[in-house]
Protein backbone atom coordinates (compact mmCIF):
# COMPACT_ATOMS: atom_id res chain seq x y z
CA UNK A 1 0.00 0.00 0.00
CA UNK A 2 0.93 3.49 -1.06
CA UNK A 3 1.86 6.09 1.38
CA UNK A 4 -1.15 8.22 2.35
CA UNK A 5 -0.74 12.20 1.70
CA UNK A 6 -1.72 14.73 3.98
CA UNK A 7 -1.51 17.95 2.17
CA UNK A 8 -5.11 19.37 2.50
CA UNK A 9 -7.53 19.24 4.80
CA UNK A 10 -9.80 17.10 2.55
CA UNK A 11 -7.15 14.69 2.65
CA UNK A 12 -7.26 14.63 6.75
CA UNK A 13 -10.39 14.88 6.78
CA UNK A 14 -10.82 11.40 3.94
CA UNK A 15 -9.05 9.70 6.24
CA UNK A 16 -10.54 10.57 9.67
CA UNK A 17 -13.45 9.17 7.67
CA UNK A 18 -11.85 6.17 6.46
CA UNK A 19 -11.44 5.60 10.47
CA UNK A 20 -7.69 6.08 11.21
CA UNK A 21 -7.15 6.92 14.55
CA UNK A 22 -10.30 5.56 15.75
CA UNK A 23 -11.42 2.15 17.45
CA UNK A 24 -10.59 0.29 20.24
CA UNK A 25 -8.69 -3.23 20.97
CA UNK A 26 -8.97 -5.84 17.84
CA UNK A 27 -10.69 -2.74 15.80
CA UNK A 28 -8.22 0.10 16.88
CA UNK A 29 -6.53 1.76 13.33
CA UNK A 30 -2.91 3.78 13.90
CA UNK A 31 -3.47 7.52 12.28
CA UNK A 32 0.06 6.30 10.84
CA UNK A 33 1.55 3.57 9.21
CA UNK A 34 4.26 1.87 8.26
CA UNK A 35 4.74 3.15 4.89
CA UNK A 36 3.45 6.84 5.55
CA UNK A 37 6.64 7.82 7.06
CA UNK A 38 10.17 7.62 7.29
CA UNK A 39 11.43 5.62 10.83
CA UNK A 40 14.76 5.98 12.69
CA UNK A 41 15.69 2.45 12.49
CA UNK A 42 13.52 -0.33 11.17
CA UNK A 43 10.20 0.45 11.38
CA UNK A 44 7.56 -2.62 11.00
CA UNK A 45 4.31 -4.33 11.44
CA UNK A 46 4.39 -6.56 14.22
CA UNK A 47 1.96 -9.05 15.08
CA UNK A 48 0.44 -8.36 18.15
CA UNK A 49 -0.10 -10.92 21.77
CA UNK A 50 -1.68 -8.23 24.44
CA UNK A 51 -4.40 -7.50 21.43
CA UNK A 52 -4.78 -9.35 18.37
CA UNK A 53 -3.97 -7.07 15.34
CA UNK A 54 -0.94 -5.76 13.69
CA UNK A 55 0.86 -2.98 15.06
CA UNK A 56 2.38 -0.23 13.15
CA UNK A 57 5.76 0.97 15.02
CA UNK A 58 8.03 3.76 13.55
CA UNK A 59 11.14 2.64 14.83
CA UNK A 60 13.62 0.33 17.11
CA UNK A 61 12.74 1.99 20.61
CA UNK A 62 8.88 1.88 19.64
CA UNK A 63 9.32 -1.97 19.04
CA UNK A 64 11.41 -2.08 22.12
CA UNK A 65 8.72 -0.47 24.02
CA UNK A 66 5.97 -2.49 22.90
CA UNK A 67 7.74 -6.05 23.69
CA UNK A 68 7.41 -4.07 27.24
CA UNK A 69 3.93 -3.61 27.67
CA UNK A 70 3.12 -6.98 26.10
CA UNK A 71 5.02 -8.35 28.66
CA UNK A 72 3.35 -6.55 31.69
CA UNK A 73 0.27 -8.36 32.53
CA UNK A 74 -1.62 -5.47 33.62
CA UNK A 75 -1.69 -4.15 29.79
CA UNK A 76 -5.14 -4.47 28.52
CA UNK A 77 -5.26 -2.35 25.07
CA UNK A 78 -2.53 -0.46 23.26
CA UNK A 79 -2.89 1.86 20.55
CA UNK A 80 0.46 3.45 18.40
CA UNK A 81 0.55 6.34 16.63
CA UNK A 82 -2.66 7.72 18.53
CA UNK A 83 -4.22 11.01 17.03
CA UNK A 84 -4.33 14.44 18.89
CA UNK A 85 -6.39 16.42 16.26
CA UNK A 86 -6.35 19.64 15.39
CA UNK A 87 -9.84 20.82 17.26
CA UNK A 88 -10.86 24.70 17.63
CA UNK A 89 -9.95 23.93 21.63
CA UNK A 90 -6.66 21.99 20.91
CA UNK A 91 -5.49 25.52 18.97
CA UNK A 92 -6.90 27.55 21.57
CA UNK A 93 -4.54 25.42 23.91
CA UNK A 94 -1.78 26.73 22.03
CA UNK A 95 -2.34 30.23 21.49
CA UNK A 96 -2.56 30.14 25.38
CA UNK A 97 0.75 28.57 25.72
CA UNK A 98 2.08 30.95 23.31
CA UNK A 99 2.91 27.93 20.89
CA UNK A 100 2.60 28.33 17.11
CA UNK A 101 0.14 24.95 16.05
CA UNK A 102 1.96 22.70 13.87
CA UNK A 103 1.04 22.36 10.42
CA UNK A 104 1.72 20.23 7.88
CA UNK A 105 5.56 21.16 5.73
CA UNK A 106 4.67 23.75 2.68
CA UNK A 107 0.71 24.48 3.65
CA UNK A 108 -1.79 25.60 6.07
CA UNK A 109 -3.15 23.00 7.24
CA UNK A 110 -3.20 21.92 10.38
CA UNK A 111 -0.72 19.30 11.53
CA UNK A 112 -2.40 15.91 13.45
CA UNK A 113 -0.22 15.51 16.58
CA UNK A 114 0.55 11.95 17.48
CA UNK A 115 1.44 10.20 20.81
CA UNK A 116 3.11 7.02 20.05
CA UNK A 117 1.80 4.70 22.53
CA UNK A 118 -2.26 4.86 24.22
CA UNK A 119 -2.11 2.57 27.08
CA UNK A 120 -5.11 0.79 28.68
CA UNK A 121 -3.56 -0.89 32.14
CA UNK A 122 -5.15 -2.07 35.20
CA UNK A 123 -3.91 -1.57 38.83
CA UNK A 124 -3.91 -3.20 41.67
CA UNK A 125 -7.68 -3.47 42.36
CA UNK A 126 -8.00 -3.99 38.95
CA UNK A 127 -9.66 -0.67 37.89
CA UNK A 128 -8.43 0.71 34.48
CA UNK A 129 -6.24 3.44 33.86
CA UNK A 130 -5.39 5.35 31.03
CA UNK A 131 -1.47 6.57 29.90
CA UNK A 132 0.04 8.18 27.08
CA UNK A 133 3.61 8.05 26.18
CA UNK A 134 6.15 9.80 23.82
CA UNK A 135 8.94 7.87 23.04
CA UNK A 136 12.17 10.05 22.36
CA UNK A 137 16.04 8.64 21.62
CA UNK A 138 18.78 10.29 24.16
CA UNK A 139 19.93 12.67 21.62
CA UNK A 140 16.56 13.90 20.57
CA UNK A 141 16.44 15.54 23.98
CA UNK A 142 20.02 16.54 24.46
CA UNK A 143 20.74 17.92 20.63
CA UNK A 144 20.23 21.42 20.51
CA UNK A 145 19.12 21.50 16.64
CA UNK A 146 14.91 22.67 16.96
CA UNK A 147 15.58 21.49 20.96
CA UNK A 148 13.24 24.85 21.55
CA UNK A 149 10.32 23.63 19.58
CA UNK A 150 10.79 19.82 20.38
CA UNK A 151 10.29 21.29 24.21
CA UNK A 152 6.72 23.52 22.89
CA UNK A 153 5.29 20.29 21.06
CA UNK A 154 6.23 18.34 24.41
CA UNK A 155 4.14 20.89 26.37
CA UNK A 156 1.40 21.31 23.76
CA UNK A 157 0.98 17.48 23.71
CA UNK A 158 0.95 17.26 27.46
CA UNK A 159 -1.84 19.91 27.85
CA UNK A 160 -4.28 18.10 25.15
CA UNK A 161 -3.91 14.87 26.81
CA UNK A 162 -4.84 17.17 30.14
CA UNK A 163 -7.76 18.69 28.39
CA UNK A 164 -9.28 15.28 28.07
CA UNK A 165 -9.02 14.06 31.28
CA UNK A 166 -5.70 11.74 30.90
CA UNK A 167 -2.85 12.95 33.21
CA UNK A 168 -0.69 10.57 33.08
CA UNK A 169 1.54 11.50 30.05
CA UNK A 170 5.59 11.31 30.31
CA UNK A 171 8.29 10.30 27.74
CA UNK A 172 10.10 7.32 27.76
CA UNK A 173 13.78 7.32 27.15
CA UNK A 174 16.02 5.04 25.50
CA UNK A 175 18.95 4.90 28.81
CA UNK A 176 15.09 4.60 30.72
CA UNK A 177 14.09 1.72 29.07
CA UNK A 178 17.15 -0.06 29.50
CA UNK A 179 19.69 -1.99 27.09
CA UNK A 180 18.98 -5.30 29.14
CA UNK A 181 15.78 -5.11 29.27
CA UNK A 182 14.79 -4.00 25.65
CA UNK A 183 17.12 -7.01 24.57
CA UNK A 184 15.98 -9.32 27.00
CA UNK A 185 12.25 -8.92 25.62
CA UNK A 186 12.99 -8.93 22.38
CA UNK A 187 14.77 -12.05 22.76
CA UNK A 188 11.71 -13.62 24.55
CA UNK A 189 9.00 -12.15 22.80
CA UNK A 190 8.83 -15.50 20.55
CA UNK A 191 7.20 -17.19 24.21
CA UNK A 192 4.44 -15.13 23.63
CA UNK A 193 3.01 -16.64 20.37
CA UNK A 194 0.95 -19.84 20.66
CA UNK A 195 2.64 -23.07 20.91
CA UNK A 196 2.97 -25.61 18.38
CA UNK A 197 0.35 -28.29 19.30
CA UNK A 198 3.06 -31.03 20.24
CA UNK A 199 4.61 -28.24 22.65
CA UNK A 200 0.77 -26.79 23.73
CA UNK A 201 0.38 -29.85 25.95
CA UNK A 202 0.28 -29.11 29.42
CA UNK A 203 1.89 -32.23 30.56
CA UNK A 204 4.96 -31.25 28.23
CA UNK A 205 5.01 -27.94 29.53
CA UNK A 206 4.78 -29.05 33.14
CA UNK A 207 7.73 -31.91 32.66
CA UNK A 208 9.99 -29.39 31.06
CA UNK A 209 9.58 -26.67 33.95
CA UNK A 210 10.35 -30.05 36.83
CA UNK A 211 13.42 -30.91 35.26
CA UNK A 212 14.30 -27.38 34.56
CA UNK A 213 13.76 -26.56 38.08
CA UNK A 214 16.10 -29.75 39.03
CA UNK A 215 18.91 -29.13 36.30
CA UNK A 216 19.10 -25.25 35.95
CA UNK A 217 22.46 -23.83 37.77
CA UNK A 218 24.19 -20.71 37.68
CA UNK A 219 27.67 -22.53 36.98
CA UNK A 220 26.25 -23.97 33.93
CA UNK A 221 25.57 -21.75 30.57
CA UNK A 222 22.01 -21.33 29.99
CA UNK A 223 22.59 -23.49 26.57
CA UNK A 224 23.83 -26.40 28.65
CA UNK A 225 21.13 -26.17 31.50
CA UNK A 226 17.65 -26.02 27.97
CA UNK A 227 19.89 -28.95 26.09
CA UNK A 228 20.04 -31.00 29.23
CA UNK A 229 16.53 -30.12 29.65
CA UNK A 230 15.70 -30.89 26.27
CA UNK A 231 17.14 -34.43 26.09
CA UNK A 232 15.47 -35.09 29.60
CA UNK A 233 12.26 -34.74 28.36
CA UNK A 234 12.88 -36.20 24.44
CA UNK A 235 12.49 -32.50 22.65
CA UNK A 236 14.60 -31.04 20.68
CA UNK A 237 17.12 -28.19 21.51
CA UNK A 238 14.74 -25.54 19.55
CA UNK A 239 11.80 -27.02 21.42
CA UNK A 240 13.54 -26.19 24.78
CA UNK A 241 14.70 -22.60 23.79
CA UNK A 242 11.19 -21.71 22.77
CA UNK A 243 9.18 -23.41 26.20
CA UNK A 244 12.04 -21.47 28.32
CA UNK A 245 11.31 -18.55 26.17
CA UNK A 246 7.21 -19.25 27.21
CA UNK A 247 7.72 -20.26 30.78
CA UNK A 248 9.58 -16.60 30.88
CA UNK A 249 7.53 -14.44 28.89
CA UNK A 250 3.97 -16.10 31.38
CA UNK A 251 5.61 -15.55 34.24
CA UNK A 252 5.62 -19.18 35.44
CA UNK A 253 10.35 -18.78 35.23
CA UNK A 254 10.89 -15.14 36.66
CA UNK A 255 14.24 -13.53 37.09
CA UNK A 256 15.87 -10.04 37.07
CA UNK A 257 14.62 -9.39 33.57
CA UNK A 258 16.03 -5.68 33.93
CA UNK A 259 19.27 -6.19 34.68
CA UNK A 260 20.60 -9.55 33.95
CA UNK A 261 21.20 -10.11 30.23
CA UNK A 262 20.13 -13.43 28.93
CA UNK A 263 22.53 -15.36 26.44
CA UNK A 264 22.72 -19.30 25.93
CA UNK A 265 26.50 -18.49 25.97
CA UNK A 266 26.43 -16.91 29.29
CA UNK A 267 25.71 -18.73 32.80
CA UNK A 268 22.18 -19.14 33.55
CA UNK A 269 20.62 -16.94 35.84
CA UNK A 270 18.78 -17.71 38.81
CA UNK A 271 15.59 -18.62 38.30
CA UNK A 272 12.59 -18.39 40.61
CA UNK A 273 9.58 -20.90 39.92
CA UNK A 274 6.39 -19.61 39.93
CA UNK A 275 3.54 -22.57 40.45
CA UNK A 276 0.86 -20.46 38.46
CA UNK A 277 -1.78 -23.22 38.80
CA UNK A 278 -1.43 -22.73 42.69
CA UNK A 279 -1.93 -18.98 42.86
CA UNK A 280 -4.95 -19.01 40.23
CA UNK A 281 -6.79 -21.48 42.63
CA UNK A 282 -5.83 -19.29 46.08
Amino acid sequence: MRARRFKTQADVDRYIGEGYGAGEGESYKPWLRVQDVPSRGRSRKVPGMTVNRTYHVLSDLEYQYLTVLEFSERVVDIREQYPLFPTQEAQQIAARLGIAYPRYPGTTVPYVLTTDFLITATDASGQQHTAARTLKYDDELTSPKNLQRRLEKFELERELWASKGIDDWAIVTQSMLGRTLARNLEWLRQGGIPAQRHLAQLDVQRRFLDHLAYFASTERTLSSVIRTVANAVRLPYSDGIFLFKQAVWKKAVVFDVRSVELQLSKACPSLTFIDLASEKAA
